[in-house]
């Protein structure tokens, strides 16, 4: 199977998929935004570290860090983590990958599956890259590829496929039962995309008395 190379081009791409979104930059920003925001408790906890830095990119920096831990530990089902915000931020997680998932493509995800060659999303080409990696993923979109009739018919059944996993995935990481390793590695893939494409500073600024 063709190996793919990330290059730049492809970021460039998830920027002009990723267009205004409800008065934010994109629809990841503006999601984070909407769920720190959502929940008194994790609102009172950003709300108190925006006043300790007032400054744009400090207090940015400072958000960036503490979704990206709460997510970590979520995901990672760390021990010791804050379980109180569990809640908010397993639908923080679902929300942020099924926005991905949504921006994928998946015609191209089937031509670079079929050796073809297309400059796709970010997105798409991790989804590329777990598929490689993954026996368990390259097993079952190997008898869809077979199967299938067209292009569409197999892009369609792989998005299907992708969103039910991440359902499934959600539900088993809330319950706290066991999760295919394989499957927390592309969703973790697809997260590190997402984390690029937020506006940090806006999510901080949102924060401030009087903004």
């Amino acid at each position: 199977m063709r190996k793919c190379v990330l290059e730049r081009e492809y970021r460039g791409m998830d920027d002009l998929l990723s267009r205004e979104y409800h008065g934010w930059e994109n629809k990841y920003t503006c999601l984070v935004h909407l769920h720190l925001s959502n929940e008194q408790a994790v609102f009172v906890e950003i709300a108190q570290l925006m006043r300790r830095e007032p400054n744009d990119g400090p207090s940015g920096r400072l958000v960036e860090k503490w979704v990206k831990v709460a997510i970590t530990n979520w995901m990672m089902r760390f021990t010791h983590r804050n379980r109180s915000s569990d809640a908010s931020i397993g639908l923080l997680v679902w929300d942020l990958l099924g926005s991905a998932l949504e921006q994928s493509s998946w015609n191209d995800l089937v031509t670079l599956l079929t050796d073809g060659e297309v400059i796709s999303t970010l997105f798409t080409m991790t989804l590329l890259r777990c598929i490689q990696q993954s026996q368990l993923l390259y097993t079952h979109i190997h008898v869809v590829l077979r199967e299938a009739s067209s292009i569409d018919a197999v892009a369609e059944s792989l998005k299907a496929w992708f969103e039910a996993l991440l359902a499934d995935w959600v539900d088993k990481m809330a319950l706290g039962h066991h999760v295919d390793a394989q499957i927390t590695h592309v969703f973790d893939g697809l997260m590190q995309n997402v984390y690029g494409l937020i506006f940090w500073e806006h999510v901080a600024r949102a924060f401030w008395k009087g903004y």
